[in-house]
């Protein structure tokens, strides 16, 4: 295992840019915001979550904790001394998480249409809907279809498809996982390094007036970016300009 990267190390290197997926989603839905970066010189790095994508059959626990520790494992594994976590929905809840464990390494922090920290109520019918959608592939096409606004036939059914959608198991605990949130989430963000919001117009999980609300309760000193036009996946449905509201950020960020 690497140990903790020096100051003097850090700096020297390049970025290295983990990108965490949310609830029901694998790392294939990062595909088309990667493209859009472009080739500048930094590593990207994708992952799937337990019961997701790849490890659709991998155990459990389906927990935020057991999330983090498997991203500051690939962190550790690949060595990476200039991090920067992406995290969207769900998976902004843990890249939160892993900045507050790693301040050391993880340089920024990206959050696209992020759950809150301190979890979510949502209305029972809706919690419902989500949270039996477990190895049901129309209930999870269902999901995307509501939730989004220019999402494509092509990669809903990219994202459904019977040997990479969440199954029960990792769906439940998912759902309970974000849904109940973490008690970190109650104050301001304790990671204190330069932190990029984004928001999506259109987005009926996330209402841009939450996000709003989030910058200025949580996250005062956070770049606040809002994507026209899209719904709750802006990297999906308006890749080109979620990569413009990113690569700014990171030109800045590996000044």
């Amino acid at each position: 295992m690497m140990g903790v990267a020096s100051v003097g190390e850090q700096s020297g290197a390049p970025l290295s840019i983990v990108f965490i997926h949310g609830f029901l989603d694998n790392q294939a839905v990062w595909s088309p915001l990667i493209q859009q970066l472009g080739s500048v010189e930094r590593a990207h790095y994708t992952l799937d979550l337990r019961g997701a994508g790849a490890l659709r059959t991998e155990r459990g626990p389906y927990t935020l904790a057991q999330s983090v520790a498997d991203v500051l494992r690939l962190i550790d594994q690949q060595q990476m001394a200039r991090v920067v976590l992406v995290g969207h929905s769900m998976g902004g809840q843990i890249a939160e998480l892993v900045a507050m464990k790693l301040p050391e390494r993880v340089v920024a922090l990206v959050l696209l249409t992020p759950v809150s920290l301190a979890g979510t109520d949502l209305p029972p019918e809706v919690a419902t809907f989500l949270r039996t959608s477990g190895d049901d592939a129309a209930a999870q096409r269902e999901i995307r279809r509501q939730f989004s606004r220019n999402l494509s036939v092509q990669e809903i059914e990219r994202l459904v498809c019977e040997d990479v959608s969440m199954g029960v198991a990792a769906v439940e605990g998912y759902f309970d996982a974000f849904s109940g949130g973490d008690s970190l989430g109650n104050g301001p963000c304790a990671y204190a390094g330069p932190m990029l919001l984004v928001g999506a117009q259109e987005d009926p999980v996330v209402p841009i007036d939450a996000i709003d609300a989030m910058a200025h309760a949580r996250f005062p000193a956070a770049r606040l970016v809002r994507i026209a036009q899209s719904g709750h996946w802006p990297h999906l449905e308006q890749p080109g300009d979620t990569a413009t509201a990113l690569g700014d950020f990171l030109l800045e960020v590996d000044r």
